[in-house]
């Protein structure tokens, strides 16, 4: 018999666009998942097991946790104390359709039928939340209680993500307009505004669980020394063939686009380091990218991975969109292919005065591994000398980028700052060396 029930209510905002497929193909290669009035939602379940893999920690008692959730381990059973409706959405939601295109990492070129679209929720969208737990006594209670404050934090701090590639930056949500009440059913009023349905006065969780996470970050800002295109292909045919890719009318840079940059990249210097042993190469590939069995064969060759690389906005006042006409050239004759004018509209500086920070790339290795940290430091110069462009079109030299500052961390509070590389002190050179040191130093530490 539960002794009060602890309810968390409020709204959650999708941050960065959002998927969560429906299992239908009906409107594109993968749909968003709606109800039977044609709005989006977010299930239960979704968010509920991106909950429970998001909580843990050291402090917190292993049975209590598992008895918080439920289990089924065997005959051992117990039902969760937890429960949470689906959250439906509370507004106007903006669902779109974005177009993707898989690359070859070893050419850097368009894989042959590789093209594939997805549907988004656009970010804006809210969804309402009705968080539930049943407690017995005062001990499960001060447990919920430190478990919703947990919750809170965690979405308050946009640290929980939802739905398909989260790795790559969608599906990051926000915490607002949130109350939690306290039933305590040893309170007459409590029962009867539980039962009907009413809301009573709600109180303040001070208590909450540290979640640890070992995470290497580089937060970095570049300016654009040339152009970008991101190809996006608009169906209005007063359009060009190809616009740059926008999310609410905002320019933007996928993380996908970014991190398929950095895979190639970082599969290079792999393939150069490990010349002899492709394996080796590929295995520390896969392990900090992820990799799928694309012939969907095989799940059990999946890995999800490490790496996580954030969409970024770009803000409009610092772009110009023009557009640009060209010509395929047969590189046999020389002349030109009949029939393939196409036209194009990148995006351009505007009135730029100095290197200026308007393009943010955040990358984050939960669990890191130091000679991963060592992998994606040597990536980042590639970035910031504009070795490594971005985008579409790079054979026309669009996509170079330029450094403007950064900031490493990692640890508890270790944070390196940098503004110009030629002029960081030693003692943080040395630092991050280290990290490279132990790239070079792997083959023979597991050689």
């Amino acid at each position: 018999m539960d002794n009060g029930k602890l309810m968390l209510k409020g709204k959650i905002e999708i941050v960065s666009p959002l998927i969560i497929g429906g299992g239908e193909n009906e409107e594109s290669d993968i749909d968003v998942i709606k109800d039977k009035k044609g709005n989006p939602f977010i299930p239960a379940t979704s968010f509920i097991g991106v909950l429970r893999h998001n909580i843990l920690s050291d402090e917190i008692n292993v049975n209590s946790l598992k008895n918080f959730w439920g289990y089924s381990e065997g005959e051992n059973s117990i039902g969760s104390s937890v429960s949470c409706s689906d959250l439906i959405l509370a507004g106007k939601s903006n669902v779109v359709i974005r177009d993707g295109v898989r690359i070859d990492n070893k050419t850097g070129r368009a894989k042959d039928k590789g093209k594939y679209d997805y549907e988004i929720v656009e970010p804006g969208a809210e969804f309402s939340l009705k968080l539930i737990a049943n407690y017995k006594d005062n001990e499960q209670k001060k447990f919920a209680e430190k478990i919703f404050g947990t919750i809170i934090q965690l979405i308050s701090n946009e640290e929980v993500s939802l739905g398909a590639k989260t790795n790559n930056g969608l599906g990051k949500i926000k915490l607002k307009e949130y109350n939690v009440y306290d039933y305590d059913f040893n309170d007459k009023k409590n029962v009867i505004a539980w039962l009907s349905n009413k809301e009573i006065k709600n109180i303040e969780l001070k208590e909450k669980f540290k979640i640890k996470k070992k995470q290497f970050i580089i937060n970095a800002y570049f300016d654009l020394k040339t152009s970008l295109i991101i190809k996006s292909y608009p169906t209005d045919p007063k359009f060009p063939d190809a616009v740059h890719i926008k999310s609410n009318d905002n320019n933007v840079i996928p993380g996908t686009s970014i991190k398929g940059a950095v895979r190639s990249r970082a599969e290079r210097i792999l393939n150069t380091k490990f010349e002899i042993d492709k394996i080796k190469s590929e295995s520390l590939s896969n392990k900090l990218f992820g990799t799928v069995d694309e012939d969907k064969k095989n799940d059990s060759k999946a890995i999800k991975g490490k790496l996580k690389i954030e969409e970024s906005v770009l803000e409009k006042d610092k772009f110009a969109e023009e557009i640009q006409a060209r010509i395929k050239i047969d590189r046999f004759t020389g002349g030109t292919i009949d029939g393939a004018l196409f036209d194009s509209m990148p995006l351009f500086r505007n009135d730029k005065k100095g290197k200026e920070k308007v393009i943010n790339i955040k990358m984050i290795i939960d669990n890191y591994e130091k000679y991963e940290a060592g992998l994606l430091l040597l990536v980042l110069k590639d970035l910031w000398t504009g070795d490594l462009p971005l985008g579409g079109e790079k054979n026309v030299g669009r996509g170079v980028l330029e450094g403007v500052c950064a900031e490493i961390s990692y640890g508890e509070e270790i944070n390196i700052g940098i503004d110009d590389p030629m002029n960081l002190k030693q003692i943080d050179k040395d630092k991050l060396q280290n990290f490279v040191k132990e790239l070079n130093e792997y083959e023979v530490q597991n050689g």
